[in-house]
């Protein structure tokens, strides 16, 4: 409920102050609502991953740093997948600067998006970075090395949890 009154008020407020002819003023209200959103979302995430820790029966914040734990974990097991991903997407930004260049679209009076040349000079720079996106998946999928270092944040994550204390059965530690 207190999202809804929030998007609501936030809304009223987005009405109201972009007007016809604050374009800056509307840019800003979705901004702020975006703003609202994400810290929506991290607030009902951490509500949630306490839930979880009371429904194992353990301390709601001995679980959230084992939570925390493991996705540092598998962050850095996972680097070297987001690296090779970054760098298709750099290449393709690459291509996109390119054939922008090339075909003189962009800004409103001419969107590349509505371009012919454009579509077809990035045809083939798309068709490549969505290779290179999946020749990265697949390499880490079949890298057993990676494999065998998610599967040991894994057992990490399930030792930790058991290390952890109870949770208390009324609630009233749960920031403990």
């Amino acid at each position: 409920m207190r999202m809804t009154a929030v998007g609501l008020g936030l809304a009223a407020v987005c009405v109201l102050a972009a007007g016809p002819t604050r374009a800056g003023a509307t840019s800003a209200c979705l901004q702020d609502a975006k703003n609202t959103f994400l810290d929506c979302k991290s607030q009902c995430t951490n509500d949630f991953n306490d839930a979880k820790g009371v429904c194992r029966g353990v301390s709601p914040g001995c679980f959230l740093a084992c939570v925390d734990g493991r996705k540092e974990c598998t962050d850095t097991v996972r680097q070297p997948l987001t690296n090779c991903l970054n760098g298709c997407e750099s290449t393709l930004g690459a291509a996109r600067a390119q054939c922008k260049a090339q075909t003189g679209c962009g800004g409103t009076g001419n969107p590349c998006s509505s371009n012919a040349a454009f579509i077809e000079c990035m045809n083939a720079p798309q068709l490549a970075a969505f290779t290179c996106r999946d020749h990265c998946r697949d390499s880490f999928r079949l890298d057993p090395t990676a494999q065998a270092a998610l599967k040991a944040c894994s057992a990490g994550f399930k030792a930790c949890v058991k290390s952890c204390p109870p949770s208390s059965p009324s609630g009233a530690f749960l920031d403990q």
